[in-house]
């Protein structure tokens, strides 16, 4: 039985290229926490926990990622089986509920592992390759309307087709609008959503989206706040436009209840927020039971987190609208040693064993924030 004999914890600060503003925050940096994990075996994985607005709207920080890995989560595992993944996550759950985040991190660095074991890639794991490629959605910033349109047009002419506009800081004739000039901007042959990070109560939710519908929306993304059920779904039965859950669907209970409550037509499903790919696998597998389809959200992930979400996305049937693994066009730098492929709009899902990316650790040592940590069994 392989055991696990050490890991290994750093955090790296990244910036971007241009400020991203959501109604949640202002994204200047992206904070990641990165997890190696070591074997008896020899056999290393890596996994991540990242941050673009400083918090993971549940609490967690870096800083508190890595002292619940250090005092509760590093502890429960060592010398544990990392292949056995689901025993893995309930030492985890039963050392410390919630902080998904920091167990998000483990998660992905024993999947990796079980991969490199087996000599096969992560989505195997998950239910095979149901795809090869995901189409990638773009997310403007809120900001003033011509900077919007400019960028829209510019990513447009990089080759995307899959548009999302932040709303919610401003005023509602102000996002309508935004929207209606990407529209007219970029034509008809591409896909325009919205994404409001519960920035509206019911009528104004109500409102901005059927004055968006005009131009084309394919959805609207939580609109309302993401305990409000009860609004969302009354959203939802005033509009044409499909609505997505996301802040309301962080545990795979709460997917659940979106389901029963008939809240969304779509789900945004994040590898780091439920846990990691276990428990995200599960809201994919439970949405496509109920009918709603879902894409794969976007929290500024490094490679590692990115390549997760490829993995999730190529072995879900349920997860086919474009997804948001985009970071490494946003990030100033990003800490793999090659980028991920895109080709024709979309992200080439990794064929390699496990994550089947590997760390440039220069760039680690480049980005660092703090002190490195390491833990042995």
């Amino acid at each position: 039985m392989m055991k696990i004999t050490q890991v290994n914890v750093v955090s790296t600060k990244i910036p971007v290229i241009r400020t991203h503003e959501m109604n949640i925050g202002t994204t200047r940096h992206q904070e990641l926490v990165v997890v190696r994990v070591f074997t008896d075996e020899g056999i290393v994985g890596i996994g991540e926990a990242p941050h673009m607005v400083g918090h993971s709207q549940a609490g967690e920080t870096p800083w508190t990622v890595r002292v619940v890995l250090r005092d509760k989560l590093i502890p429960a595992i060592l010398g544990k089986d990392p292949t056995n993944i689901q025993g893995i996550q309930a030492a985890m759950d039963l050392a410390v509920p919630g902080n998904d985040r920091a167990k998000s991190s483990i998660n992905l660095a024993v999947y990796d592992i079980t991969g490199k074991a087996l000599n096969t890639p992560v989505y195997n794991l998950l239910g095979g390759k149901y795809r090869s490629a995901v189409p990638l959605s773009w997310s403007l910033p809120i900001g003033e309307v011509d900077e919007i349109v400019r960028e829209a047009e510019d990513m447009y002419g990089r080759g995307w087709r899959i548009l999302k506009l932040k709303t919610g800081r401003r005023s509602l004739e102000h996002d309508v609008e935004a929207v209606k000039r990407v529209r007219q901007a970029v034509g008809e042959d591409v896909r325009i959503r919205a994404d409001a990070n519960q920035a509206y109560d019911v009528r104004g939710g109500i409102k901005v989206t059927n004055a968006m519908a005009e131009w084309g929306l394919e959805y609207m993304e939580q609109p309302v706040a993401g305990w409000d059920l009860e609004g969302m779904a009354q959203v939802r039965a005033s509009t044409s436009v499909p609505i997505m859950a996301d802040e309301s669907i962080k545990s795979v209970r709460a997917a659940y209840d979106v389901a029963r409550m008939k809240a969304a037509d779509y789900f945004s499903i994040y590898v780091c927020s439920p846990g990691g790919l276990i428990n995200s696998k599960k809201i994919a597998v439970l949405g496509e039971a109920a009918g709603i389809f879902g894409y794969v959200g976007g929290a500024l992930e490094s490679i590692i987190g990115s390549s997760a979400g490829l993995h999730l996305a190529a072995s879900s049937p349920g997860i086919s609208l474009g997804c948001e693994m985009g970071s490494q066009y946003l990030l100033a730098d990003d800490i793999g040693t090659e980028p991920l492929e895109m080709k024709d709009g979309a992200l080439v899902v990794p064929d390699g064993p496990g994550l089947g990316v590997t760390i440039d650790d220069r760039k680690i040592a480049k980005y660092m924030v703090g002190q490195a940590e390491q833990f042995k069994a």
